[in-house]
């Protein structure tokens, strides 16, 4: 049997799987610009537009255009571009007729960045599940729902896709009914909302209220990610005004955590021990898993052993400590409760 694991290693190696993440964030590199005519004039300047969109997609910096190599090179935009085609623009979304659909190279947005300096925030992101009331006079307290007719839901979710962040609300079916008031969400009662908020799998909790008062709304919004709070107090005329600033905050201070600035060399070499790896399936994810990591320049196979464990070797392209913070938003990997962790090894625990 162990023969027959070693003899079928070299073909699930390249099994292609979607490996369990945080959530695997799709359209990073694509930019979307409204343009009016399809001319070359206007879709250059156009092109430049969608990778500003880009760049602060991939960084998670919405500030990433103060840097001055970043913005001096934008005038060569058309050199990333992987292919472009224009869209007839939604009815009474948007004031041009047409849309400008640009993707890009990953590799080379990648490499821009890494010549800058900047950091890079990689496809797998944490999901953010939001808990949210809204109350105005005369409308009773409505928590807001996936499927909510209230342009927060709309708003929240428009600018989210925006920025590259995951962003999740409740069904609010009977088991959130049951288990979820207005006033848990307004008097932002932690431990339950935790606890309801199992069943979406978040990674972060977003707790808001919104208080329309007069011609102005006035929110309170806090952000959970582990033992980690953040607190904004935002106001606005409408949405329109607190929907942007509310997603940018969130993204940036994420971004500050997950994203990683690395080099064209390598910075570090560890040993990762997995255990509990029985099936190729499972090797085969584990490896591709590993290879999307930021962090990650390479993953080389060190030895497997009988115990269905596998020691690899991981060239870091960044420091050892935000290659952890990248495990720690993997679904399949946790640290191994064992003592044995040293500077050059780490031990993860496999979860099928």
């Amino acid at each position: 049997m162990r023969t027959a694991w070693l003899l079928g290693l070299s073909i699930f190696v390249f099994f292609m799987t979607t490996p369990v993440l945080a959530v695997k964030v799709e359209s990073l590199y694509k930019g979307v610009v409204p343009v009016t005519t399809q001319a070359v004039s206007e879709r250059n300047p156009a092109m430049q537009l969608a990778l500003t969109q880009v760049l602060i997609k991939v960084s998670g910096n919405d500030q990433i255009l103060n840097n001055p190599q970043l913005k001096s090179r934008l005038s060569s935009a058309d050199t990333l571009v992987q292919q472009f085609g224009y869209l007839t623009a939604p009815a009474g979304k948007n004031t041009a007729p047409y849309l400008l659909e640009v993707q890009f190279d990953p590799t080379s947005v990648n490499q821009w960045l890494r010549d800058a300096g900047a950091a890079t925030w990689g496809l797998n992101r944490p999901l953010v599940f939001a808990w949210i009331v809204y109350e105005a006079p005369g409308h009773p307290a409505e928590i807001i729902s996936s499927d909510s007719a209230n342009e927060v839901a709309s708003l929240l979710k428009q600018d989210a896709v925006q920025r590259g962040l995951p962003f999740l609300l409740p069904v609010m079916d009977m088991t959130d009914l049951n288990q979820i008031t207005t006033k848990d969400i307004t008097d932002m009662a932690i431990p339950l909302l935790t606890n309801a908020a199992k069943r979406y799998a978040g990674d972060a909790i977003l707790i808001g209220h919104i208080t329309l008062q007069g011609d102005s709304l006035t929110s309170q919004w806090k952000l959970i990610l582990d033992n980690n709070q953040w607190d904004w107090n935002l106001t606005g005329k409408n949405m329109t005004e607190i929907a942007p600033p509310l997603i940018g905050n969130i993204t940036n201070t994420l971004a500050t955590r997950f994203a990683v600035v690395t080099t064209n060399t390598i910075q570090k070499d560890i040993l990762l021990k997995v255990t509990g790896i029985t099936h190729y399936p499972d090797f085969a994810q584990l490896t591709r898993y590993l290879n999307h990591l930021t962090p990650v320049a390479n993953v080389e196979i060190m030895k497997i052993s009988t115990n269905n464990d596998v020691i690899l070797k991981i060239s870091l392209r960044s420091t050892q400590e935000s290659f952890i913070r990248a495990l720690s938003l993997g679904k399949k990997l946790t640290p191994a409760p064992v003592t044995d962790t040293t500077d050059t090894m780490v031990i993860y625990q496999w979860n099928p």
